[in-house]
C-alpha cells in the first residue's frame, strides 16, 4: 500500500492564518473533560515508590534518580 506524499506547495496551498494555529482547531468542552477525568483510573504508587518519585522531583539533576523515574514510568499500569 503506497501513501500519497504531499508536496510543500500542496500543504501550504490552503493554509490560512486562521488554520495555522492549533489552538484555533477545537474548543474545550468542560463537561466532556470532566466526564473523561471522572472515568480515568488513577495511578497508584506504593509509599516507597511515591517517596522516591517526590525525592527525584525535588533533587538536583541526579542521573541515578532520573533513571529511577524512567524505570518507574515504564512499569505497566495495574489495569494492563
Amino acid at each position: 500500500m503506497s501513501k500519497k506524499r504531499f508536496t510543500e506547495d500542496e500543504l501550504l496551498d490552503s493554509l490560512t492564518a486562521y488554520k495555522a494555529h492549533a489552538d484555533d482547531l477545537s474548543e474545550v468542552n468542560i463537561e466532556e473533560w470532566t466526564e473523561m477525568l471522572n472515568q480515568a483510573e488513577s495511578i497508584s504508587l506504593s509509599d516507597a515508590e511515591y517517596e522516591k518519585f517526590v525525592t527525584a522531583l525535588n533533587s538536583e539533576s541526579d542521573l541515578a534518580a532520573i533513571e529511577g523515574m524512567k524505570n518507574l514510568l515504564q512499569q505497566k499500569a495495574p489495569w494492563e
